[in-house]
């Protein structure tokens, strides 16, 4: 089985830190959110053939990964261009050549703790040409949201006003390739975009059998800052703390993850707090805050925060602070 990961989007919710990379390569417990996904993919679901549909700053990604075989893996690139066709539906349509049977998706902006290899198993055992993996949740608007019989799926819809349930669809599919029939299909939508969930209702309509799947463990989709801090602090619950750099002149409250050749004196850092490589954090305190990769924080006290690369801040104090990449803060 193969695996399809969608990271082409913007991520214009996640600016400024979206500016100078696509979103799916923001640092979260010092990795990249796709480098979890992939790592993820290859450890928990046993697959190491994995097609990446790239588009905003696709070089980004692909400089990165190269051909996957310094992962493990066997990666294949394809592009997604801005000025095409948008919307899930679009990005998936595109890999048609790639694959002839069964495959998982896999939304890039999205990190779990669940197994989801029972998904895959139960897809295999009940011979469905669709399994969603669903979970409740309070703001079902922000999703495609299903209905359902049983473990049988009778109706989706994509971020709808009045939510038919609390159900939603998560980040993660398992697909017969019965899926780009539909997909050649769409229409766009209200919101211009050519959606997925539309397509699943399709098949839905034409007889196909449609499952969801429903296991317990975390979930997160990475939309907003805010989601940043809240997937950096389960990692670290899964995964406790990393210090690569030298603390003897800080207090550290663990769980931290503190990259190589950071300089830190006089600080206190953490809980759930990570600082990114070459950074320096001087006489302050940093708990439950992401600092990316070369910035430097002095005197400051950030709690619940986002800093940005290249930021150079002085003074400051403040509870979920956004500071995009190569701000400057003099004093706060």
């Amino acid at each position: 089985m193969k695996a399809v990961v969608l990271a082409a989007g913007f991520g214009s919710r996640l600016q400024p830190f979206t500016s100078n990379r696509p979103k799916h390569m923001l640092p979260v417990g010092g990795k990249p959110i796709l480098l979890h996904g992939i790592e993820y993919i290859r450890d928990v679901l046993n697959i190491t053939d994995i097609i990446i549909v790239v588009g905003y700053q696709r070089h980004y990604i692909m400089n990165y990964f190269k051909d996957g075989k310094e992962f493990g893996l066997n990666i294949q690139f394809v592009i997604q261009h801005m000025n095409g066709k948008k919307g899930l539906g679009a990005a998936l349509e595109l890999v048609e050549g790639y694959v002839t049977t069964d495959f998982c998706l896999y939304l890039a902006d999205n990190l779990f703790g669940a197994n989801l290899k029972k998904v895959v198993d139960l897809h295999s055992e009940l011979g469905s040409s669709v399994t969603l993996h669903v979970e409740e949740h309070s703001n079902p608007s922000r999703f495609g949201v299903v209905m359902r019989e049983g473990n049988k799926i009778i109706s989706v819809v994509e971020k709808p006003i009045n939510p038919p349930s609390n159900l939603v669809i998560t980040g993660f599919y398992v697909f017969s390739p019965a899926i780009f029939h539909a997909l050649a299909k769409l229409k766009p939508s209200g919101r211009g975009e050519y959606e997925l969930t539309d397509a699943i209702q399709i098949m839905i309509e034409d007889g196909y059998t449609v499952i969801c799947s429903e296991i317990s463990g975390w979930r997160q989709d990475i939309g907003f800052p805010s989601d940043i801090l809240e997937s950096n602090e389960h990692l670290m619950d899964d995964k406790g703390s990393i210090i690569l750099s030298d603390t003897r002149d800080c207090k550290i409250i663990k769980p931290v993850y503190i990259g190589e050749h950071c300089k830190l004196s006089a600080s206190t850092i953490g809980p759930y707090t990570t600082i990114g490589k070459n950074s320096s954090i001087l006489n302050s305190r940093v708990e439950h805050t992401v600092v990316l990769e070369n910035s430097v924080i002095e005197e400051c006290s950030l709690n619940k925060s986002v800093v940005g690369s290249k930021c150079n801040i002085k003074g400051l104090t403040g509870h979920s602070v956004k500071l995009g990449d190569f701000s400057t803060i003099i004093s706060g």
